[in-house]
């Protein structure tokens, strides 16, 4: 039986990297479009990840690009999965929905559907595509063929719900800049005069993410070793600069659910935005993210 969740796209997502960090030095970069994981929600009730049989559910993918804003073309579907050593999700059978845009449009890939009634909450449900490079049309829904280029496959499964032990997301509550709150305007916001002025070349900005503490969800104990809730990792993503590490674990035991990162600014010559992309996982199907944005000056 599958325990964590898989997402599949143009990054092997960080719980499942190895190493140190020296090994995935430019993992954190987004240099080209790229996916970096999935949201599963339960309609009406978005804290869920988890539906169970009939609830209706939404599935997005989060696909971003070194510009703000990309426009995206994509085809999913969804199906029953079945186990499988694969890194890709398989169907039991036919997908029950699809969803697609052939031209690129300025939203995230998503699909929305009924979990299947007949279903006990025991199985796992699956989402599958093609998502084509930012700014290219899809020219077949059944296809991988883009006007800019080959599409990127994307495939994620995860648990429904029995009705005895329902998956939240985590959720982000809070990111900081330097020690100072950067609202979540500063994450739709593409006037560098109104972002925060960072001097370019500087060093060891600390970027620290706080999670709701409910976002550690209980969990069964079957040997006295066994971890009594989740433990969280929050992984970071950059325009541009340094970080001096990827991604942040937050411990089952942990007494916080906050996690810090040093950012170094590059060099510019001329006002630049950076993009911090933060992405928050359980490990079981949950997640959450946000953006937040500076201006390097000269």
């Amino acid at each position: 039986m599958r325990r964590v969740l898989k997402v599949l796209g143009a990054l092997v997502l960080a719980p499942q990297l190895t190493g140190c960090d020296d090994e995935h030095a430019d993992v954190e970069l987004i240099q080209k479009t790229r996916v970096l994981t999935a949201r599963v929600e339960v309609v009406g009730e978005p804290s869920r990840a988890s539906p169970l049989p009939g609830e209706s559910v939404n599935v997005r993918f989060l696909v971003v690009a070194p510009e703000p804003e990309p426009e995206l073309a994509f085809s999913l579907a969804s199906c029953v999965a079945i186990d499988s050593a694969s890194s890709l999700a398989e169907c039991a059978g036919e997908p029950f929905a699809r969803a697609s845009s052939l031209e690129p449009m300025p939203a995230l890939p998503s699909i929305e559907f009924d979990a299947p009634a007949e279903l006990s909450g025991k199985e796992w449900l699956a989402v599958q595509g093609v998502v084509c490079p930012a700014g290219g049309a899809l020219e077949a829904a059944a296809g991988d063929a883009c006007s800019n280029g080959r599409g990127q496959a994307v495939s994620v499964d995860f648990p429904m719900d029995d009705g005895s032990a329902p998956n939240t997301n985590p959720s982000i509550l809070n990111v900081s800049f330097d020690g100072l709150e950067l609202p979540a305007d500063t994450g739709t916001s593409d006037d560098c005069s109104a972002l925060p002025q960072i001097k370019a070349g500087s060093k060891d900005h600390p970027l620290h993410v706080e999670l709701d503490p409910s976002s550690r969800d209980p969990l069964p104990v079957v040997e006295s070793s066994d971890a009594d809730r989740e433990s969280l990792l929050v992984s970071y993503f950059i325009t541009h600069g340094l970080v001096d590490h990827a991604w942040g674990s937050i411990p089952s035991t942990a007494a916080n659910t906050s996690t810090t990162t040093n950012w170094d600014a590059p060099g510019t010559r001329e006002p630049l935005l950076a993009r911090f992309i933060l992405v928050a996982r359980d490990g079981r199907g949950g997640s959450d993210f946000t953006e937040r944005r500076v201006c390097v000056v000269p």
